[in-house]
C-alpha cells in the first residue's frame, strides 16, 4: 500500500464531507465548529472511518496529517456554507423565491 500523496486531500475532505452530510442525525455544526465533545466523538469516528475506507476501497494509506486537515477542512466548508445560507435567507435578493414559495 502506498502512502497517499497531497493531490488526494480534496478528495479525503469531499468524502467526509458527504459523511458528515448524510448523517441521519442532526449535526450542530456551530458548536463543532467552536469546539465540543461532539466535534471530538465526529473526529474519532471519522477519521477511523476514512482510514478503513480509502485502506479497502482504494488500497491507500492515509497519513494521520491528511486525515486531519481533511477533517478540519470539511468541517470549515460545511461551517462557512451553512452561515451563507442563513444570511442569505434573509436578504433581499431572496425575497422574489420567498413570494414565489408563497412563504411570505
Amino acid at each position: 500500500m502506498g502512502i497517499v500523496n497531497r493531490d488526494k486531500l480534496s478528495d479525503v475532505t469531499y468524502w467526509m464531507a458527504l459523511e458528515i452530510s448524510k448523517s441521519q442525525y442532526v449535526v450542530d455544526l456551530d458548536s463543532i465548529y467552536r469546539g465540543s465533545l461532539e466535534l471530538d466523538y465526529l473526529y474519532q469516528l471519522l477519521t477511523t472511518k476514512a482510514t478503513l475506507y480509502w485502506r479497502q476501497q482504494h488500497a491507500i494509506e492515509l497519513t494521520p496529517v491528511m486525515v486531519n486537515n481533511a477533517f478540519f477542512r470539511a468541517i470549515g466548508i460545511l461551517q462557512e456554507r451553512q452561515t451563507e445560507y442563513e444570511r442569505s435567507r434573509n436578504k433581499q435578493e431572496t425575497n422574489w423565491v420567498k413570494a414565489l414559495l408563497h412563504l411570505e
